[in-house]
């Protein structure tokens, strides 16, 4: 199986840490975005990554590529800690797409949204409920670190002593020291 990535994606990363945490080798093929020429979008139109390439078959989305793995947590409670995961990186994704922008299209209001919303999603988790090596834990691990080194505007550790333990705990393996996003000046 191939998968293409974007080394700063924490989407394309979450499926990357947990493929060398759960022993599955996938062909890991790097692709540019938004470029008309990508070759990733002769397989998925919509040129996002993650993508896994199964056979003839496209899978692009986190949750689909987990549902096609096996991987989804079991329980309702794992699927809904996963959703909260996602939506926080897609949120911090969103905002720092905004920022990257020409000063005069950005908008400060969206930005004070995002970071509402990205504040008020990690003081209502409990880190405890997140295990290090599940799916769930693996995508708050992701979107935590995409803070770290390419979404730093965002503070993410002040007043969260007891997350920043949880990550610095779970991110300390081999799987995320081998897939570190490129560090990025926002």
């Amino acid at each position: 199986m191939i998968l293409y990535i974007s080394a700063g994606s924490p989407f394309a990363r979450m499926i990357r840490v947990l493929a060398r945490d759960r022993g599955l080798s996938l062909r890991e093929t790097e692709v540019p975005l938004r470029d008309p020429a990508s070759p990733l979008l002769a397989h998925s139109p919509s040129g996002r990554v993650p993508v896994l390439l199964d056979g003839e078959d496209a899978i692009a989305e986190v949750p689909l590529i987990l549902a096609h793995l096996g991987w989804l947590p079991p329980d309702p409670a794992g699927v809904a800690r996963l959703g909260r995961a996602l939506a926080l990186t897609d949120g911090i994704a969103v905002w720092n797409r905004d920022l990257r922008r020409p000063p005069e299209e950005r908008s400060p209001s969206f930005q004070a949204l995002e970071r509402m919303r990205a504040g008020r999603v990690l003081d209502a988790l409990d880190a405890a409920d997140y295990g290090a090596f599940t799916p769930e834990g693996v995508a708050l691990a992701c979107a935590l670190s995409y803070c770290d080194r390419r979404h730093t505007v965002f503070r993410w550790r002040e007043g969260r002593d007891k997350l920043a333990a949880w990550y610095d705990a779970a991110t300390a393996r081999p799987a995320f020291a081998e897939t570190l996003p490129p560090i990025s000046g926002i």
